[in-house]
């Protein structure tokens, strides 16, 4: 278990990396940061919540995921007014980087699997690397 939640995580940081060396994926990657970083201080200060509790909601709101907190309400309209235009404008971007990362995982698995493909290949004796 242990295993596999590390390889997970080293896979994403490779695509994280590989992904990176796209100039849009810098630009959306740091957009997507400082939209949760921007819900984590409104809903912290708004609400009057400690910084896990705002960086929770934040989350949780941009995923769409339920929020298992029943004391994490919002009582302010201005508030709720913030996350509605919150959730459309962060759902785009989180979406782009989901895409962007993929695309950079696809791409590195591509990568790894020509480079071993290549060093098979190399190590043919010479007679079958001039028949292909």
């Amino acid at each position: 278990m242990v295993f596999s939640v590390t390889r997970m995580f080293r896979r994403m940081l490779e695509a994280i990396k590989y992904a990176a060396k796209e100039e849009s994926f810098v630009a959306v990657f740091a957009a997507a940061l400082s939209l949760i970083l921007t819900g984590t201080v409104v809903y912290s200060l708004g609400e009057g919540w400690n910084i896990v509790d705002g960086f929770y909601f934040a989350v949780c709101t941009l995923t769409t995921s339920s929020i298992a907190d029943p004391h994490l309400t919002l009582s302010s309209g201005v508030l709720k007014v913030f996350t509605a235009f919150y959730i459309l404008t962060g759902i785009g971007i989180l979406v782009e980087v989901a895409r962007q990362l993929g695309v950079g995982f696809v791409r590195l698995r591509q990568e790894k699997s020509e480079a071993r493909h290549d060093r098979r290949h190399k190590e043919d004796p010479p007679e079958t690397q001039s028949l292909r």
